[in-house]
């Protein structure tokens, strides 16, 4: 059976809900659940840290746990099919954020607060066995 401009359109929509609300609960969990994180990477994850390179799921989530806590703030979302890089993966997404970062508890009135502007980007897919979103590869930079 033909897929129809309506389905097309459809799955679209479902997608960037999903896209969207992924990219919500991944910034909500490194705010206020941090030692939840690794649940959003897959097994083989890679991420690119302000130039540190760091793979696995663990270890990424390793180094996440270990950062100072932080408050984000979202300016942009943004995201883009990889069809054409990946014809037969309908649910892969490359994703782009901006926004800034607080480093340092919120309820700390000794602590300074440090504000960052950053970017993030990652690609975003199905896990093909627990089928939940999971990040694949990232990479987060500070602008200077």
């Amino acid at each position: 059976m033909a897929t129809t401009n309506a389905d097309q359109q459809r799955k679209s929509r479902q997608d960037a809900e999903a896209v969207e609300n992924f990219s919500k609960r991944y910034y909500d969990i490194l705010d206020t659940r941090r030692h939840n994180v690794d649940k959003f990477y897959q097994n083989q994850a890679k991420l690119i840290w302000n130039g540190k390179e760091i793979n696995g799921q663990n270890a990424i989530a390793n180094y996440l746990v270990g950062l100072p806590p932080t408050k984000h703030h979202i300016y942009a979302l943004d995201f883009f099919p990889m069809k054409d890089l990946f014809p037969d993966e309908d649910t892969t997404y490359q994703v782009f954020v901006s926004g800034a970062v607080v480093y340092g508890s919120v309820d700390s009135v000794t602590i300074t607060k440090e504000k960052r502007l950053f970017s993030h980007a990652f690609i975003l897919t199905v896990d093909n066995i627990t089928s939940t979103w999971v990040i694949v590869n990232e990479s987060f930079r500070f602008h200077e």
